[in-house]
């Protein structure tokens, strides 16, 4: 269940490390069965697009299904979080982000650990994030790109977005909290070029929390949907005792060292 060497040289040199087929067709649809539930029952953690009526993002989904509380305790994902973060680990936030087709809207150039250092207090970038393909993702459904190195430039400041919403509403919308200039993008990818994640369902993705990246809307006829898993060192728990923390789907408070799911166990 561990990643070689050479994979983990990979991903601290990239940000990024692709596993294809990770997840089998049957393990991974297990998964995607869950997703008409989702949407039949409401959610706080539930985000819909700027129409208000197409879901964006399933937030939380391990602290109410079963199934998604088992992914987070499978060896593969498990032991290869524990080998790049050197601790036992937990979960800081689980989400399904869903590019419905046609409809599916963009996510803007940003890092991911400014929000956990700003809006959660996670005190440094020991916490990987592992997105888990759902649907066959191409070229033309809304890949993620990254820019590869990106996160050697650590944590990017950047002013608030003035269409931003208010609220950790936010930090999930089209229009993020925080983003990354497009001066700032420019340089960095003179510096690395871009990098499109695309595969086959059951494709596993770790990245940085600080590797800079985006996707564009889904105007294909194809769904793009994701799950991406945020694992944090046990010894990097939020700083959050005394602030106004943000929700539980977006900042886990169970902070205990995740067991490993019994190998006769599966989703």
């Amino acid at each position: 269940m561990k990643i070689s060497k050479n994979e983990l040289d990979s991903y601290f040199q990239n940000g990024f490390l692709v596993q294809p087929g990770l997840f089998s067709p049957e393990e991974t649809q297990k998964l995607v069965d869950c997703l008409d539930d989702f949407a039949a029952t409401p959610q706080p953690g539930h985000v819909l697009e700027k129409d208000n009526i197409t879901y964006r993002a399933f937030h939380g989904c391990h602290l109410y299904d079963d199934t998604y509380d088992a992914l987070i305790r499978k060896p593969e994902l498990l032991e290869p979080a524990r080998q790049i973060l050197k601790d036992e680990v937990y979960i800081h936030q689980l989400k399904v982000n869903l590019k419905q087709a046609f409809s599916g809207e963009l996510w803007p150039w940003h890092q991911d650990y400014i929000y956990w250092r700003n809006e959660d207090k996670v005190p440094t970038n020991a916490i990987v994030s592992v997105m888990i393909f759902l649907d066959d993702i191409t070229e033309f459904n809304g890949p993620l790109y990254f820019i590869p190195g990106s996160q050697t430039a650590g944590c990017i400041d950047s002013n608030k977005a003035n269409d931003s919403p208010e609220g950790w509403e936010g930090n999930v919308s089209a229009s993020l909290t925080y983003q990354v200039s497009e001066q700032q993008i420019s340089s960095l990818v003179a510096k690395g070029g871009l990098f499109s994640a695309t595969g086959k369902k059951g494709t596993a993705v770790w990245f940085d929390g600080n590797l800079v990246h985006a996707s564009p809307p889904n105007i294909s006829p194809f769904q793009r949907r994701i799950a991406i898993l945020t694992y944090n060192a046990v010894s990097n728990a939020p700083l959050d005792a005394h602030i106004a923390r943000r929700p539980d789907f977006l900042n886990g408070r169970d902070r205990e060292p995740l067991t490993q799911l019994a190998t006769a166990e599966s989703l």
